[in-house]
């Protein structure tokens, strides 16, 4: 084998250095000095990014920054590849839970055929600076919270090679985009290049075969997992699946954190014989998303590339007609079987039972409560509630003084000293932490909390302002993260905590209410055994596991139904509650034969999120309406369909914020947009128009998911696609031409429209004596859909007159406005076309 060879790519102009050898990754931990800050959080809760300004974290880098000085190192050992594939950028996006400076280091060659003056663009949102030939050319320090800038540079290239070197560093806080897009804006015949230890077409072949692996189903069922190749190379390469080695590069919230550990090494070879590998058997493994990493190892050189699937095993059965039955299996099941979560030894000390374990997870959970790790007001409510009902009970004087000393230590609010990257600013977590401060200053009235210095009489009194403040905003806004199957858990986590413990009724009322009205949303959305439905905030895993997702082990505690078990937060203070969810919740659950649900309401600030909900026997299509339409997005999650035949027959539109699949984005491929659409719903009919024309540096296509593998029939053609689960019928058209995606991890199932305006219309029908899927089809076809790109206007005859969806002026029929209504944030349901009313009234 050759040593020391390059292997080059063409680079033309427009297009991206996304192919690097880098160094592995250097992580410290980086705090600055403790501070408190400002506390700005106004109760108008807005879904996405706050500018929350520096943190001491990135106060202490910005201080250092203006005397350090980065030098290249003598020896610089890069032994992973970067193969970039479809995505521009070299990304290297993660989840911290604590504030942590992260440094890698990158090399190329380029190749110029003559010499030349070249012209680059270097976009990022940490710390690039790049030497050329050993000389600095380029010190970009950002370092903006995950708000990226773009610089353009000129580099004289002499003929021949040219070596580059990239210095990466981002300040990781919680979620960070750390990356960099390095584009060739001017330069002609020029060549990226690594220097590899093997040969330059072996190279290219391993790059080839990485990039062409793909699981051979979306979802696993108690079964072998096995993994496709769409590109057979020419020289057999063997590649390990390596699933615990390099855990913080697959940390993001759309797969487990808690991921999956194999006992044995995992291997197999592609070559020209090659047809599929098995993996793993998925028997007996957790319901949920998992991230599958590959590795290509040539003696000291790593190639790698990360896949997610699937794991859906057979569901266990709540359907005990009681939810006293359905809360004693419940828990028995977590006791068993459970995560080690702080509510499944909640679960065990209720019960007096296996109170060893129940220590071991409480003692587990009071280290991210110490270190003040993102998200560790989730778990101190189980805690504070552990301690309030069983200190007393159940274990020891001696570990219960250890808690007590966690709770009094903690940090819990903005105006209190600290270093950490805990958020303070949404809505789920606004709750938590006073809840948190509130029930921490019951249990302790007398003591002085040193953090803050103040008494836990001072604290409850103020948590229980700061609660009035919370109640009352979404008493009037509703819920910012609205029907999120992500994070409806983490408010039901403070609600069911303070609902039972609090020592103001006024404040388990408060909880009460919140929680009948998130079960009357929740109940409107699940279908089957799937909380669906539009959603402030989304990942990939609640819309690729939605039958495996917290809300969904919730509904099924509470309505029965199918129970994927293993997400279990709320489910064990449900179960350990006497809380009984409001008698309408059924009715809206399991439509009769022949009849529909139709309802519509508000959340988000200023009534910015207008709901719609049409549900049949067999499905259910839910959008959101005249969100910020035309601004860059989040999580938000528009339009979406989902059918009882099957837990995975769900079917949405989007526009993706990220080429690289199951990355830690937000917006990302599948979850969220870049840009927000137009929107709007007239019963069975959702109408779209993406237009992102004012924007250069977004993804140029928007796409469909379609469980074509779990359709009874399916059907497309130019601008329709057409599918029939079970008895639910569905048509999706686009003014584009549909193409489809023939490879990689959702071939044929992935359809996408080329360019920056297109137009959408979903059609969802019931099969009936006089409709089949044949017949639906053809009038599908027949409703003289017109999109009108000059004007930005989609038109289309609905039965009750011709739909007409203006990009500005929203929705007609008719030439006739129709105007949302009611502009309320309280579900307003028509049940089988009858007078729309609150749900309280169907009581």
């Amino acid at each position: 084998m050759s040593i020391n060879k390059t292997t080059f790519w063409s680079v033309a102009e427009g297009e991206t250095l996304n192919r690097w050898s880098y160094s592995d990754a250097e992580n410290c931990y980086y705090p600055g000095e403790s501070r408190p800050m400002p506390d700005a959080v106004d109760y108008r809760f807005v879904n996405g990014w706050v500018a929350t300004g520096d943190l001491p974290c990135r106060e202490a880098l910005r201080k250092e920054l203006q005397t350090r000085s980065v030098e290249l190192p003598t020896e610089l050992n890069c032994p992973e590849i970067y193969l970039g594939g479809e995505d521009p950028r070299v990304d290297f996006s993660t989840f911290c839970f604590r504030p942590t400076l992260v440094t890698r280091w990158l090399r190329c060659k380029l190749t110029s055929a003559v010499a030349q003056h070249i012209k680059v663009s270097i976009e990022t949102c940490g710390g690039v600076h790049v030497w050329q030939n050993h000389h600095k050319v380029i010190q970009l320090d950002h370092y903006q919270r995950n708000e990226s800038t773009v610089a353009e540079y000129q580099l004289d290239l002499d003929q021949g090679e040219t070596e580059l070197v990239v210095f990466l560093e981002d300040l990781h806080e919680r979620d960070t985009s750390c990356y960099f897009v390095m584009t060739l804006l001017e330069g002609k015949g020029i060549q990226s290049g690594i220097v590899l230890d093997l040969d330059e077409e072996y190279a290219k072949e391993i790059e080839r075969t990485l990039n062409g692996l793909r699981t051979d189903k979306v979802f696993y069922c108690d079964e072998w997992v096995k993994i496709a190749a769409d590109y057979l190379p020419s020289q057999a390469v063997k590649i390990l699946l390596d699933t615990d080695s390099h855990p913080s590069e697959t940390v993001t919230m759309n797969v487990l954190l808690d991921g999956m550990k194999m006992d044995r090494e995992i291997s197999f070879v592609v070559d020209q014989d090659f047809k599929s590998a098995d993996l793993f058997d998925s028997t007996g493994l957790r319901a949920g998303c998992v991230s599958l990493r590959f590795v290509v190892q040539v003696d000291k050189t790593h190639f790698s590339r990360t896949l997610g699937t699937t794991l859906l095993p057979p569901p266990k059965s709540m359907n005990m007609p009681t939810l006293v039955e359905r809360k004693k299996r419940a828990l028995a099941y977590m006791l068993e079987q459970g995560k080690q979560e702080p509510a499944r030894a909640l679960a065990a000390l209720a019960q007096n039972t296996s109170l060893d374990v129940a220590e071991d997870i409480l003692r587990t959970a009071l280290l991210p409560i110490s270190e003040r790790h993102d998200c560790a007001d989730f778990w101190m409510l189980p805690v504070l509630w552990a301690y309030q009902g069983f200190s007393d009970i159940r274990l020891t004087d001696e570990f219960w003084q250890q808690v007590k000393h966690q709770v009094l230590n903690f940090r819990y609010w903005l105006d209190e000293p600290g270093d950490d990257v805990m958020w303070f600013w949404s809505e789920n977590h606004v709750l938590c932490f006073h809840v948190s401060q509130y029930l921490a200053g019951c249990l302790f009235p007398n003591d002085v909390f040193p953090n803050s210095g103040k008494t836990g009489e001072q604290h409850k009194a103020q948590a229980f302002a700061r609660l009035q403040l919370w109640f009352d905003a979404i008493d009037q806004h509703g819920l910012a993260e609205w029907n999120s199957a992500a994070y409806y858990p983490i408010d039901l986590l403070g609600l069911f905590t303070l609902m039972v413990n609090a020592e103001d009724t006024s404040l388990a009322e408060r909880s009460k209410n919140l929680i009948d009205q998130i079960f009357v949303m929740t109940a409107l959305h699940k279908i089957g055994s799937v909380s669906a439905g539009s959603q402030g905030r989304v990942y990939e895993k609640e819309l690729l596991a939605g039958p495996a997702t917290e809300l969904a082990s919730i509904a099924a505690v509470a309505f029965g139904g199918d129970w994927y078990p293993g997400y279990d937060r709320v489910s064990a203070l449900l179960a350990l509650s006497d809380y009984e969810t409001p008698k309408i919740c059924q009715q809206l659950m399991q439509v009769p034969d022949g009849e529909s649900i139709y309802a519509k309401y508000t959340q988000g600030l200023d009534h910015n999120a207008r709901v719609t909900l049409w549900k049949t026997p067999s499905l259910q299509l839910s959008t959101v309406s005249d969100y910020k339409t035309g601004i860059k997005g989040h999580q938000q999650h528009f339009v979406d369909i989902q059918t009882n035949a099957h837990p995975m027959a769900r079917f949405w539109i989007n526009h993706p914020g990220d080429l690289r699949v199951w990355g830690g984005s937000r917006p990302s491929y599948w979850a969220g947009n870049a840009v927000h659409p137009k929107v709007a719903h007239y019963k069975n009919f959702a109408m779209m128009i993406y237009d992102h024309r004012a924007y250069n540096d977004v993804i140029d296509f928007v796409h469909t998911f379609v469980p074509v593998s779990i359709c009874d029939e399916f059907e497309a053609s130019d601008n329709w696609l057409f599918a029939r689960t079970g008895k639910a019928l569905i048509g999706v058209y686009s003014s584009g031409l549909l193409t489809a995606h023939q490879q990689g991890l959702y071939a044929g199932m992935e359809w996408r429209v080329a360019g920056s305006q297109s137009a959408w219309l979903t059609i969802v029908d019931e099969v009936s004596q006089t409709l089949d899927f044949k017949a639906f089809k053809a009038a599908c076809q027949a409703r003289q859909v017109v999109f009108d790109a000059q004007q930005n206007q989609l038109s289309v005859h609905h039965d009750d007159g011709v739909l007409r969806l203006d990009y500005d002026k929203g929705i007609s029929i008719d030439d006739q406005a129709i105007t949302f209504a009611p502009l309320n944030v309280v579900p307003h349901i028509a049940i089988n076309n009858s007078k729309s009313q609150p749900w309280q009234d169907y009581q």
